[in-house]
């Protein structure tokens, strides 16, 4: 740089003064352009709107290849920012039991965070911490924070100083390796704010205004820690807009999530819009391609791509300052596999488990790509004909097998409740004829929907078409099995009937080990060997229960 200098002196001291003076006037407007756009760069990516991906990672973790493959595609569709809900695959340092045999290495989270950040990513780490904590809560090292004995999910929150001496530990470890401004906090679905010393703590304010308090003054702690460390909190804004009567008092900097799934603005509670109007709060909001009702047998395409058309407009027009496009593998509900009287927890299990995400080739891309088209446009996206245009575009094939694919994927079948035995809570036994025929009469129709969809056959990206075969096939799978429970738990059913539930249950097996086969295919690489093994165990497990006990197996 000196050398460089002392050139440009004596080529100066060359030229005459009024040559001098020209190119120094020269050299200082062309200085002063590139700070003024280097200022102006930087204050437009300031100005730039949050358009994040969420990654849920409580289950089906992806390899680091797989997860690098998932963010250089999303960049490439338009999103700025992906929000890492790490859970127990983060490698936490000095509470290293946190983390499951799936966590990565601090190395590989370095390299992932970095490599996104080349791309143009914001990584915003999501740390769970009051609710959605079992994979805490689960280890006896932290049982002295668990709301509840035997249900795991929250952190009781008149523990206040006892959390706050944890999870400053746990931020720390994460802002170790995270770069953001942005820190999301969690806060969702924290359903036991009437539990036995949070009864206590509402003292005479009664349950509203009681579970109201408690819930701001753990949040407000949280808060404080990372606001304490330079980050701005994102928070779920569900149970702050069911119990908002402190709301008042939460820190003034914390951003809201309002996840909505296609439902009013004011579900929980409050209307987000009426709270932003009176408090001047910040709101995001965040549609979702992979939630309730969705499971490995059924995805409700209609849906999500009705949420993108719905709300996000509606979002936009409230106000709401950022986007989040949520993706859940599972419901967040877990079974428990106990140790002995000591009431001890082994390993929790995921109630239901959603078909994954299997980048490069993601099944999911048509949902994702309507997320940034409905933030782009003026005008809501129209279901039908984005759907339509997608397949057409994206597989080579003609209009009118890309309709006939998506009246196949929005077909009622491919996500309808079929109940067997009898209606829960009901009082009454049986079902009625239309209900006990509907397995039948549904597996009939996912059938002809199978035929159908042989007939499209796609020129491009075969490996993301593969996956509605995939699907499809998976759903008949379902609803043949859904068939015969519900002629093995009807009033009609009795011992002479077994040998038959029996034959039908060892060749649907027969087809569950094809299905295995199919699945790892479709999902090497993009999941560990480990995980589709568990993912094909919990698919047919129930299956190979009820054979072992028609069978009588000992």
């Amino acid at each position: 740089m000196t050398n460089s200098i002392s050139k440009l002196s004596l080529l100066l001291y060359s030229w005459g003064k009024r040559s001098r003076f020209y190119l120094l006037s020269t050299l200082l407007l062309l200085v002063s352009q590139v700070l003024h756009a280097e200022t102006n760069n930087s204050e437009n990516k300031k100005k730039q709107p949050v358009i994040a991906y969420h990654v849920d990672f409580r289950v089906q973790v992806m390899p680091i290849t797989a997860l690098k493959a998932m963010v250089k595609e999303i960049s490439s569709l338009g999103f700025n920012t992906i929000i890492m809900e790490w859970e127990a695959t983060y490698p936490y340092k000095k509470h290293n039991i946190i983390s499951n045999r799936y966590a990565y290495t601090r190395k590989e989270v370095k390299e992932f965070i970095e490599y996104s950040e080349d791309l143009g990513l914001d990584v915003i780490p999501l740390q769970q911490n009051f609710g959605h904590a079992e994979y805490i809560l689960m280890h006896e090292r932290y049982a002295y924070l668990r709301a509840d004995a035997r249900q795991l999910s929250q952190v009781d929150p008149t523990r206040l100083d006892a959390a706050r001496d944890l999870f400053e530990e746990l931020f720390d470890d994460m802002f170790s390796t995270h770069n953001s401004q942005y820190a999301h906090i969690g806060g969702d679905e924290t359903r036991l704010l009437d539990c036995a010393n949070c009864q206590i703590a509402w003292g005479d304010l009664g349950e509203e205004a009681g579970k109201s308090k408690i819930y701001v003054d753990y949040m407000k702690m949280i808060a404080e820690i990372v606001t304490e460390r330079g980050k701005t909190p994102l928070i779920w804004a569900d149970m702050i807009l069911k119990h908002p009567d402190a709301i008042k008092d939460m820190p003034k900097n914390v951003i809201y999530i309002d996840w909505n799934y296609g439902w009013a603005f004011d579900r929980f509670g409050s209307d987000p819009r009426d709270l932003i109007k009176q408090y001047g709060l910040e709101f995001w909001g965040a549609p979702s391609i992979r939630s309730g009702p969705d499971d490995y047998h059924s995805n409700s395409w209609e849906k999500h791509l009705k949420n993108m058309a719905d709300f996000i407009p509606e979002a936009k027009k409230a106000g709401y300052t950022g986007m989040v496009l949520t993706s859940w593998s599972t419901s967040g509900e877990y079974g428990y596999n106990w140790f002995s009287g000591e009431v001890e927890t082994i390993e929790i299990y995921p109630i239901r488990q959603v078909y994954p995400h299997s980048y490069p080739n993601d099944a999911f891309r048509m949902t994702t790509s309507a997320f940034i088209d409905a933030l782009q446009q003026n005008e809501p996206i129209k279901v039908k004909g984005y759907a339509r245009s997608y397949a057409k575009n994206r597989f080579g094939i003609t209009a009118a097998k890309a309709n006939a694919l998506w009246n196949i994927l929005s077909a009622e079948v491919m996500n309808n409740t079929v109940v067997i035995g009898s209606v829960k809570l009901s009082g009454e036994k049986g079902l009625s004829e239309e209900d006990r025929r509907l397995a039948e009469l549904s597996l009939e129709k996912i059938r002809e929907l199978q035929a159908q969809l042989k007939n499209i056959e796609p020129k491009y990206n075969k490996a993301e078409f593969s996956h509605y075969t995939l699907q499809l096939d998976l759903r008949e799978f379902w609803l043949n099995y859904r068939t015969i429970q519900g002629w093995v738990q009807s009033q009609e059913f009795t011992r002479k009937d077994k040998p038959a539930a029996i034959a039908m249950l060892t060749t649907l097996l027969v087809k569950a080990e094809q299905l295995n086969q199919r699945f790892y295919a479709s999902f090497d690489g993009a999941l560990y060997a480990s995980e589709i093994e568990t993912l094909n165990e919990y698919r047919n497990h129930k299956i190979e229960v009820l054979l072992q006990r028609l069978s009588n197996q000992r």
